[in-house]
């Protein structure tokens, strides 16, 4: 896989901070590709969800606080919007999410699909490695 456009991570600390904030522990697989590919779009970056073939991601979100579509605003704007315990780190081209859903039952957040527009949720994965795997 590759990815294009990423931009530097600021700073590591962005992430940490993110997680107190929130009071969750993200994938440490997530935090790599974070590192790595902060804001980055994969390439390939067609997927299909348990009930939709061929979606397609835009982006990461950027942990930079300054860049356009960053997890700061992301996560407060989709606080009201999306379901319970549901973190965005992905974006596609329509304003939808690719989510990380901390289930209290379950010691890995599953990676789901939040289509914005008709308030429905799709799984992905149950994980990130998973997910990664999924792009055609």
């Amino acid at each position: 896989m590759e990815w294009i456009l990423s931009k530097p991570l600021e700073s590591d600390t962005n992430i940490r901070d993110y997680e107190r904030k929130y009071g969750i522990e993200l994938p440490s697989r997530l935090i790599d590709l974070i590192r790595a590919h902060n804001g980055g779009r994969p390439r390939p970056n067609v997927f299909d969800t348990k009930i939709t073939k061929e979606r397609i991601a835009k982006s990461l979100l950027s942990f930079n606080p300054s860049s356009v579509d960053n997890i700061w605003d992301t996560t407060e704007n989709m606080r009201q919007r999306l379901p319970r315990d549901y973190y965005p780190f992905m974006i596609d081209q329509f304003g939808n999410y690719i989510c990380l859903y901390y289930d209290p039952l379950v010691e890995v957040p599953a990676i789901m699909f939040w289509d914005e527009e008709l308030q429905l949720e799709e799984g992905i994965a149950v994980s990130i490695e998973e997910m990664m795997k999924k792009f055609h």
